[in-house]
């Protein structure tokens, strides 16, 4: 019996994060997210958003339309693995460890982490459902998305603290979002 999870995939089936990233480079036309932080962001969204976006709808974007139906061992299906590993990753932390999940931050070479990334991508994963996303990116439903819009300001860096509340704003969202998100699984 095979009980390894997309998260665990063997490491064959996935490509190193420089491959990774340098497949997403490659694309055209460019994906929404080329980077770490952005792409962390733009999954965020989808997974906290209000309803489930089914992958078919998003992945061609990053790997193109092909992607989805590509052999095994091909760079493209091993692209494809490591982006569904990545969501995997990210809603699997919000899931089982809410209280300790962090978005990701990566420092650029020497310089410190570029917030504004992580929160360019989560703004961009908010567009597959503009309509019903307004009210929480407008501040209707209380200022829920404050953190992670302040971020967003390229002049912006966050230490512990502040990063911690943005991850308490995506928990807040998450669990704003989940009555709609479990009606729309019904």
């Amino acid at each position: 019996m095979n009980t390894s999870t997309p998260t665990s995939a063997p490491k064959r089936l996935m490509l190193d994060e420089k491959d990774f990233f340098d497949v997403l480079r490659a694309q055209r036309p460019s994906p929404p997210a080329t980077d770490p932080q952005t792409l962390d962001g733009y999954l965020t969204a989808l997974i906290i958003g209000p309803r489930f976006i089914d992958p078919r709808q998003w992945i061609p974007s990053f790997v193109g339309e092909g992607a989805l139906m590509a052999p095994e061992h091909t760079t493209e299906a091993k692209a494809v693995q490591s982006l569904v590993a990545a969501y995997n990753t990210i809603s699997s932390g919000l899931g089982d460890t809410p209280g300790t999940w962090r978005p990701r931050l990566v420092a650029h070479g020497d310089a410190a982490a570029a917030p504004y990334l992580w929160a360019g991508g989560f703004l961009l994963g908010t567009k597959f459902a503009p309509r019903l996303w307004k009210p929480v990116l407008q501040g209707a439903e209380g200022d829920l998305i404050g953190p992670i819009r302040e971020m967003a300001d390229p002049r912006v860096n966050l230490d512990a603290a502040a990063v911690a509340k943005v991850a308490k704003a995506v928990v807040a969202i998450r669990a704003h979002f989940m009555p709609r998100r479990a009606k729309s699984f019904r």
